[in-house]
């Protein structure tokens, strides 16, 4: 089943990418209208996360963020046929210096993202020496993921992640084993750090966006157990055909600093950049299931 759901996505992206926006504009009218897919969570996670927006405003920033997430499905079928060069002219790095600087301590590194912004369109990127001078092989650029319960879906979004070879693919299941195993490597490891830890018992508790918040323990647990250097990475999509990736570095060295630290760290500057750019966090993502 997968295989032709694969073959279908393959035909679609194909199509111009005007064509693809064209579709998404019809698909945010129906995912807010028609189906009102997670309108109830969407909307509450927006009231709670801004108390000062009116209602006017919480409703048009809902409306922005379903345009945006129908943009985001569009672009990442699109994705999949493209060419990395055409991809590479959509997308903008900043803060390679830091990487590069994390980097050349000769260990591995944590990079800490969020749901924000198209984060699916960077595994489609050109070489990353010659495109963005970051002193790293594409095939190091790791990305940390959590396998879906279906496993045709996993397959799909397998297929879709790794066709440019722009990337790697490792399970969150096995990711301290390979860390350890390659603990001399130079690699980047991607971890999207925003989804609800699933526990009550998370170590980490921070004020995020208004609220207190359980944070996953992962990242932290494994830079300061590895004495990893770690950034983070905000993903800002500005818009159609323009998004930008911006590193900052958090710690050299996680493992010299206070328990709680990296988190806290990561979830401040997260927050910075979801209020600058309301509309492009994964509203629809239920991170408050667990209340405090």
């Amino acid at each position: 089943m997968h295989r032709v759901a694969i073959f279908f996505l393959s035909l679609l992206s194909r199509l111009p990418l005007g064509m693809h926006y064209f579709f998404s504009d019809i698909l945010a009218f129906l995912l807010r209208h028609v189906i009102h897919y997670r309108y109830s969570t969407v909307t509450a996670n927006i009231a709670r996360s801004f108390p000062e927006l009116t209602y006017k405003e919480i409703d048009e920033v809902t409306a922005r963020f379903y345009r945006h997430l129908a943009d985001v499905m569009a672009e990442s079928v699109w994705a999949l046929t493209a060419s990395t060069g055409t991809i590479g002219r959509q997308v903008r790095i900043y803060g390679q210096e830091a990487l590069n600087k994390a980097l050349s301590l000769n260990r591995n590194a944590v990079i800490m993202v969020g749901h924000l912004g198209n984060w699916e369109i960077f595994t489609g990127l050109p070489d990353l020496r010659s495109n963005y001078g970051i002193d790293i092989d594409n095939k190091d650029f790791v990305y940390v993921y959590k396998k879906p319960h279906s496993k045709g879906a996993e397959k799909v979004i397998t297929k879709l992640r790794t066709r440019h070879g722009s990337c790697s693919l490792i399970e969150a299941h096995n990711i301290l084993r390979h860390i350890i195993k390659h603990r001399e490597g130079r690699q980047a490891f991607f971890f999207i750090c925003d989804q609800n830890p699933g526990m009550s018992t998370s170590r980490f508790v921070v004020n995020f966006l208004n609220q207190k918040t359980y944070m996953i323990e992962g990242p932290e647990t494994i830079a300061a157990r590895m004495g990893m250097p770690v950034l983070y990475c905000g993903l800002i999509r500005h818009g159609r055909r323009d998004n930008e990736a911006r590193f900052e570095l958090i710690t050299e060295n996680a493992s010299e600093c206070p328990e709680g630290y990296v988190t806290s760290t990561f979830a401040s500057l997260l927050e910075r950049d979801i209020k600058e750019h309301k509309h492009t966090w994964l509203w629809s993502h239920r991170r408050w299931k667990i209340r405090i």
